[in-house]
């Protein structure tokens, strides 16, 4: 009995000081959590869920939650924003840009986009689609075909607008409110699968460039003759959108 009390005290340490065990991956896919203890491909990942509903699969993302990198850039464009208004204060029209930005940035939620395509057919036959997850926490979104655009950029405030079949990228700032800083000739579509692409909305550079299903499209802020600072702004105000997480 002594021996048995004995072996029972040392099962018992033994598990205190066992090491825990993570799951090497964990994926929160719509709401539900999944954790692998190896490292999955793609595919597999995608595999319990693919056939659960028709996604749109350009709109799919899959996100990095354990960066901060999305967050450091959004302070950072905050500070440069803070900087150009304490420059610019006499010139209320930039002023008032400057704060519908800031509004704009505080209100996005934030997670470091992997750029690559998702789509469960391309990753099951083309290997260059199907990596393997590295260590980490993931948010992987899928989306049935979405019904809007959203707008944001050098506007009064973001708009989210109805998704017209066929029309350009030009057409959506129709009914918006540009500030008197926003180029309006020069829009930047970021469509949902990452792809960025310029949508010219003058006269002298019209495009007919539509924009899919849950695009983004931006009004950039008018170039400074003599300052480089706006189109740095611009950069980085794109750079940011591309790490939204879009509802």
């Amino acid at each position: 009995m002594k021996n048995l009390n004995m072996l029972k005290q040392l099962v018992f340490s033994a598990l205190l000081i066992a090491p825990t065990v993570y799951a090497a991956v964990t994926v929160d896919i719509n709401g539900n959590r999944r954790q692998f203890d190896a490292n999955p491909r793609l595919h597999e990942v995608l595999a319990p869920v693919a056939l659960q509903s028709n996604w749109y699969w350009p709109a799919a993302a899959l996100y990095q939650l354990n960066s901060d990198q999305p967050e450091q850039l959004r302070q950072q464009l905050l500070q440069q924003i803070a900087q150009l208004k304490q420059q610019n204060a006499a010139d209320s029209d930039f002023f008032t840009t400057m704060e519908s930005l800031e509004r704009q940035l505080a209100s996005w939620r934030l997670a470091k986009r992997i750029a690559m395509p998702i789509d469960y057919d391309l990753a099951r036959v083309r290997p260059e689609f199907n990596p393997r997850f590295d260590n980490g926490a993931y948010l992987l979104q899928l989306k049935q075909r979405p019904a809007s655009v959203y707008l944001f950029g050098a506007l009064s405030s973001e708009m989210t607008v109805t998704h017209r079949g066929a029309a350009a990228a030009a057409d959506y700032i129709i009914s918006a409110q540009p500030t008197p800083l926003a180029d309006v000739a020069e829009l930047i579509l970021l469509q949902p699968n990452g792809k960025v692409q310029a949508a010219g909305a003058a006269y002298w550079n019209h495009a007919h460039i539509e924009a899919m299903p849950g695009a983004q499209v931006f009004i950039p802020l008018q170039s400074q003759l003599f300052s480089s600072q706006l189109d740095i702004l611009n950069k980085r105000l794109l750079e940011l959108a591309s790490h939204r997480v879009l509802p």
